[in-house]
């Protein structure tokens, strides 16, 4: 099946990539009215292709979509500075870094002389003069040096082992001398100690490093994951220092343009001259973007857009967003496992057992929003050859916007799929929706199932694994030798019951045998929990035999229901007159009845 979320990224990365985020009418529609435009003309750095685009994102699970130039190679040039930030914490400790490093938004350019008057303590960790004392502050262990500690960090992040590109290294030497000022500047104030030169070229080298949109996406997700690598499951910092860098990276990773990046994307990110951009949702997502024209703040310019939309497209901004993706699937099971509890024929029972892992029920819990939503379409798209799928939506407290529209995309990759889709809607979460959608709805769980059900046997079965809608008379008399079967039929008494008649109630002595030729009844125990449903060709009352207190289930009619009566009295009579079609309704009850004891059983144990 077509992944719903790849085919919205492909279109968000279609519409951007035909934009021209230069244009009077930019194509974001969420820029606030006070926000200057960009520059007329974009500034494209280290001889980059201005036509890529790509984008990534890493769940805090550990899957990665990425389209486009997601894999095109780039410097990470300013990106490193969050991982070098949370390097030095993790080195130095609090305490130190933040006397030398505040952590205020400079409210100017990246390479501002943005400092504390008096002091000369940079305002914040991710401006130039801020990271280069970050840089001066990570303590590699023996035999290691600053940057060889940086690069293994950052490539523990990603997941593999990144390089250093030595020609971004070079050009960058060559030009560095606003830098290399501003590390003298840090000296003087004794920021750094001594000669800054090291701290200005360990700077310049953990910006020249080689990265793709990809892997700034499981970076990216290593801080959604509060410091835990999801794809490797290796821990890199710890949660308080993630804590700290994403904060900061909340006010100012955006530079100048921070304050309308929190107004419309509401994600901690940062920014790169060399095209890249990174967000990150805190417990479920990282996103990456690769650009390489910039805007007058030093961002790229459609990286800003393609956040900003999937953003407002996906109710990612930090006061929507919910909790961890991974807790709204409460459990997924299969028919041959959970079962509608319908009474069916022998012959369907076996289909089922052989074939029900065709078709999935799955239940959601909670408010589902798009990072728990995507997890659902991930896991449908992971199945084996489904026929259907059932979601239960009845433990959801509330559904979002964005989760409505990421279920009509997900309904429509799985008709193109030819997968049928259902969903169990008690409180009408739905009702608006589910026609423009084409799927069905069911206000019960067992009312789906057994759509699933009916699914799976029109499927693998045959007609004998479906009961007629109505009946002349019980099948289960079908088995009895005509002579026998006649004796039985002239005892049988008709009955009618209206909709919600309860027929037989717990405790009620054994009175006899019903067959049923149309409606349905639905069998409940003591605490009402749904046992059973029984529809027309089905039998019940003989469990009323048992020794323990008479009849053990509320039997009640679910819709107007026809039923043939054998009262215990006829029953009796039979046995005296006609001792052998006596033997072989007996016989055929208690076949009957280890049917359906067996599914009474199952019925039960799936309300636990």
């Amino acid at each position: 099946m077509r992944s719903p979320v790849r085919s919205y990224l492909l279109s968000l990365h279609e519409s951007v990539s035909g934009a021209d985020p230069f244009a009077d009418h930019r194509l974001s529609r969420l820029r606030t009215a006070a926000a200057p435009e960009p520059e007329s003309d974009p500034n494209v750095l280290y001889g980059a292709d201005p036509t890529r685009i790509g984008i990534a994102m890493t769940t805090a699970d550990g899957h990665t979509y990425g389209v486009g130039d997601s894999e095109v190679e780039f410097s990470i040039q300013s990106i490193s500075k969050v991982f070098v930030y949370a390097l030095a914490l993790m080195d130095s400790g609090f305490d130190v870094v933040d006397s030398k490093i505040d952590v205020e938004p400079s409210g100017s350019a990246y390479n501002d002389i943005s400092s504390e008057s008096g002091s000369g303590r940079p305002k914040n960790p991710l401006i130039n003069i801020g990271a280069i004392a970050a840089a001066s502050l990570v303590r590699p262990a023996p035999g290691e040096t600053v940057f060889s500690r940086v690069l293994a960090t950052m490539s523990a992040c990603a997941g593999r082992e990144l390089r250093l590109d030595e020609d971004v290294l070079a050009a960058d030497l060559r030009d560095g001398a606003h830098n290399r000022g501003l590390s003298w500047f840090l000296s003087s104030w004794g920021i750094i100690d001594g000669d800054p030169t090291t701290a200005f070229e360990d700077y310049t080298r953990q910006c020249a490093v080689t990265v793709t949109a990809v892997d700034l996406s499981v970076m990216a997700a290593t801080f959604a994951n509060l410091g835990v690598n999801p794809l490797t499951d290796e821990r890199v910092f710890t949660e308080e220092v993630v804590e700290r860098v994403l904060s900061v990276m909340t006010t100012c990773g955006m530079y100048d343009d921070s304050g309308d990046w929190v107004a419309t994307v509401g994600l901690p990110a940062k920014s790169g001259v060399g095209g890249g951009i990174i967000s990150v949702l805190p417990g479920q997502l990282g996103i990456a973007t690769f650009s390489p024209p910039l805007d007058q703040h030093g961002n790229s310019a459609k990286g800003i857009i393609v956040h900003e939309e999937m953003s407002e497209d996906l109710g990612l901004h930090f006061v929507r967003a919910a909790t961890v993706g991974r807790s709204s699937i409460r459990s997924h099971v299969t028919v041959d496992y959970s079962n509608s509890t319908v009474r069916r024929p022998a012959e369907a029972d076996a289909v089922l057992a052989e074939h029900g892992d065709h078709a999935h029920l799955i239940e959601l819990v909670g408010d589902l929003q798009f990072s728990g939503f995507e997890a659902v379409a991930r896991l449908i798209g992971d199945l084996e050859d489904p026929l259907c799928v059932v979601l239960d939506f009845t433990k959801v407290d509330d559904l979002s916007r964005v989760t409505i529209a990421s279920l009509h995309r997900l309904a429509r990759a799985m008709s193109e799929a030819g997968i049928a889709l259902a969903v169990v809607d008690a409180d009408g979460l739905l009702a608006e929706h589910v026609e423009a959608m084409g799927i069905r709805s069911f206000a019960y769980r067992y009312a789906a199932l057994s759509w699933a059900e009916d699914i799976v046997l029109r499927r693998y079965g045959d007609e004998s694994c479906f009961y007629d809608p109505e009946y002349t008379h019980a099948p289960m008399l079908d088995s009895l030798e005509a002579q026998h079967r006649a004796v039985i039929l002239d005892h049988l008494v008709k009955q009618r019951h209206r909709k919600g008649e309860v027929i037989r109630a717990i405790g009620a002595d054994f009175d006899g045998i019903r067959f049923m030729r149309a409606g349905e009844v639905c069998t409940y125990s003591a605490d009402g929990d749904l046992l059973a449903v029984l529809r027309a060709g089905t039998t019940f009352g003989e469990f009323a035999l048992n020794p323990d207190g008479g009849q053990p289930f509320d039997m009640i009619a679910t819709s107007a229901t026809t039923l043939d009566f054998l009262p215990a009295d006829a029953i009796d009579r039979i046995g005296i007159e006609d001792p052998a079609a006596a033997a072989a309704l007996w016989r055929s009850i208690t076949v009957n009845g280890y049917t359906r004891l067996a599914q009474a059983v199952r019925g039960e144990a799936q309300t636990q």
